[in-house]
């Protein structure tokens, strides 16, 4: 495939990501793994605009497979892109041409980026570059969670403040400097759309650009339309532009944030306290974020309001301005500048204090993901309100708020009235992690967590700033979704990373009561590590074999296996038979056959519903024994795409095929979920 990069080149430890414009002037998705330190050399020598023969797979960017979980092929096509393109090794050859002048642009804000990287402290350096030219890409993965979480993302955000704060600056530079106000004005009409592509066009960055030509060729023409007419204006323009946009979150957060504080206005210019107006502000901001927000986190940041009414004008007043001046002084002296001097003693304290807000469970109420009608009421909810404080009618905004708390609380405790309980084979790739909701929400359990095994300890140049953690990225966010706050049993079935591994980051974001875990020598310094986390979370350790049992309402649950004293963490695997609303489900970890056999001895008239086939389906589990007993009349293989394992093995498959046995799994279904109620089973996948 030829073209041209079209973007800055992202380069985080051993990965290569890009925009690619090809002949056809369709662009693409590139990625690539570098093997070497050589490889990576050379990636980063890349520049946009650079002419390339690449040489790779062309693949569509895969849908999501887990309920309600973040579509990265939505993204790509909101963004008009449609294809990925995966580089083999040795499949990439670039060589420097003239550029356009968009692509020197672009240039230039990479090498801009990289200078700021050599100049500044480690822990400033993604924040400089948020704040200048729109790229995250450098910043802690913690600090960005941080910010997220806590609902103060919008900070690192080119917006409004930012353009308003360069083109007052040039304005007056340029009046002292003797040029009219009519040449004045011109020139900043030219210059903010290259303004635009330097700051990273975010859709913020793009609104903000906008809606300040607009009022530049308005004093331009002496004309004063109403702001909100250029807010439409500009809505309608960009939207004839990039039409795709309108599904983006940022561009829906940008807009209608702008379109309800130049409605209130007015309003808020009737206060006299700039703290009171900084609160009002802010307050509307959140409000119109949230029901938009929900549908993506799923969870309130409280603690959002206090934070921002702080660092909203810090970060205003003192990290901008000397981020700024930094900036335009680096171009005179890299030794002595005095406002990146001090940006690297404020900052490291500024995020420590995010992150300790962030890293406690108490930051945000989870609520679940709301439905439509939810959402649509929240806002109308909220309409009321505003008509209220515009009309000084007390009782429309205690009605506002009174509708709004009751909507809210309506989400969070819908699960409470559902007589249906829930099993929910979680996509996890190559691991386990399988969620049981009862009836009313009586109790939730959780059993494993899946986890990214690590075989071997990486190089430090393949060392990648942001890393996927199958806990953090896929069950924290299953749960949430679930509106599921509390974990009262959390089964660690036995010590693999890839049953436990995504333990930690779940003990974070829940209260979890109980762990149960298998008797023996814990040996492994992972399994180590992962229960000291739980316990220090307040969770209790519970070591169970075979005959622990509970009840809960009608559901019982009793530990088959192990029993005594096992070898082998494979076959020291708990084993549960779950007998919820009149079907019987077995998960049986990553037993084997010598576990099976010790289970049939022991249970020679077991017989279930369902299957969780042990160990992903491996050769050395779910013998003909076994099924010829249980008689399961349907099986869950958890297991990942294209695994290297060979799993499920054919044998198993057969096995399964022969014996009538409907089989779900997750590498061709994606997440499954069994809604049971008197014995029935409603199935629905997440791959359609």
């Amino acid at each position: 495939m030829f073209g041209t990069i079209h973007s800055i080149p992202d380069l985080d430890g051993d990965r290569l990501s890009m925009r690619f414009l090809t002949e056809k002037n369709e662009q693409v998705h590139v990625q690539a793994f570098l093997s070497n330190p050589e490889k990576k050399d050379q990636a980063e020598r890349l520049s946009p605009g650079d002419s390339c023969r690449l040489k790779g797979t062309l693949t569509p960017p895969n849908p999501p497979t887990n309920f309600n979980q973040f579509d990265y092929a939505r993204y790509l096509k909101e963004q008009g892109i449609f294809w990925v393109y995966y580089i083999e090794d040795n499949g990439i050859e670039c060589k420097q041409h003239s550029r356009s002048f968009m692509m020197s642009l672009q240039s230039w804000r990479q090498q801009q980026m990289n200078r700021i990287e050599a100049i500044v402290d480690v822990e400033v350096i993604g924040i400089v570059q948020a704040l200048l030219f729109g790229s995250r890409t450098s910043m802690d993965e913690g600090v960005l969670e941080a910010y997220q979480r806590l609902g103060v993302i919008h900070l690192l955000a080119v917006s409004g403040l930012h353009v308003g704060m360069i083109v007052s600056g040039l304005f007056y530079a340029f009046i002292r400097f003797g040029l009219t106000r009519e040449r004045t004005i011109d020139i900043l009409l030219i210059f903010l759309p290259f303004y635009i592509f330097v700051a990273g066009a975010a859709p913020s960055v793009i609104r903000a650009s906008l809606m300040t030509m607009v009022v530049l060729l308005c004093l331009r023409l002496r004309k004063r339309p109403p702001p909100i007419a250029g807010i439409i204006l500009v809505y309608l323009a960009y939207l004839s532009i990039e039409p795709y946009v309108l599904f983006q979150l940022g561009f829906q957060l940008s807009f209608l944030v702008s379109f309800g504080l130049i409605v209130s206005a007015k309003k808020i210019r009737t206060y006299q306290s700039r703290t009171i107006q900084l609160l009002i502000v802010t307050l509307i901001s959140q409000c119109l974020s949230l029901p938009i927000l929900l549908l993506h986190i799923f969870e309130i940041p409280w603690l959002s309001l206090p934070i921002n009414l702080v660092y909203i004008p810090f970060i205003t007043m003192i990290i901008l301005p000397l981020t700024f001046a930094g900036f335009f002084l680096s171009f005179v002296t890299t030794t002595l500048n005095l406002p990146f001097m001090l940006l690297d003693v404020i900052i490291p304290p500024m995020h420590q204090v995010l992150l300790l807000f962030s890293n406690s469970r108490f930051a945000t109420l989870v609520i679940g993901k709301p439905d439509v009608l939810t959402i649509i009421s929240l806002y109308i909810a909220m309409l009321i309100g505003f008509l209220g404080w515009e009309g000084n009618k007390k009782v429309l905004i205690w009605s506002s708020v009174v509708i709004s708390a009751s909507l809210i609380s309506i989400q969070m405790f819908l699960p409470y009235l559902n007589p249906n309980a829930k099993i929910t084979m979680i996509d996890v790739g190559q691991g386990d992690s399988f969620l049981i909701e009862l009836p009313y929400r009586q109790a939730v359990y959780l059993i494993d967590t899946g986890g990214t095994p690590s075989i071997f300890a990486e190089e430090e140049w393949r060392v990648r700033r942001r890393t996927f953690d199958v806990g953090a990225d896929i069950v924290v966010p299953a749960l949430k979704q679930r509106g599921i706050r509390h974990i009262d049993s959390l089964v660690l079935t036995h010590g693999h990373a890839d049953h436990i591994g995504g333990a930690k980051e779940v003990a974070k974001s829940f209260f979890i009561e109980t762990v149960l875990y298998s008797p023996g020598v814990i040996e492994g310094d992972l399994e180590k590590e992962i229960l000291s986390q739980l316990v220090k979370k307040g969770a209790k350790i519970k070591y169970v074999e075979d005959g622990f049992e509970w009840n809960v309402g009608v559901s019982q649950f009793k530990v088959l296996s192990p029993s005594g004293v096992i070898n082998g963490l494979n076959e020291r695997s708990i084993v549960i038979l779950a007998q919820v609303e009149g079907v019987s489900v077995l998960f049986t970890g990553d037993l084997e056959e010598e576990g099976e056999k010790g289970l049939l001895n022991r249970y020679p008239n077991l017989q279930v519903d369902l299957l969780k086939v042990g160990h992903h389906g491996s050769k050395t589990s779910t013998t003909e024994a076994l099924l010829e007993q249980l008689k399961p009349k349907g099986a869950l293989i958890s297991v990942g795409r294209n695994n290297h394992y060979g799993h499920p093995n054919p044998d198993v498959l057969s096995r399964l095929e022969t014996d009538n046995i409907k089989v779900w799994r997750s590498d061709q279904d994606g997440a499954v979920q069994l809604e049971l109620r008197n014995g029935m089973i409603k199935l629905t996948k997440a791959k359609k």
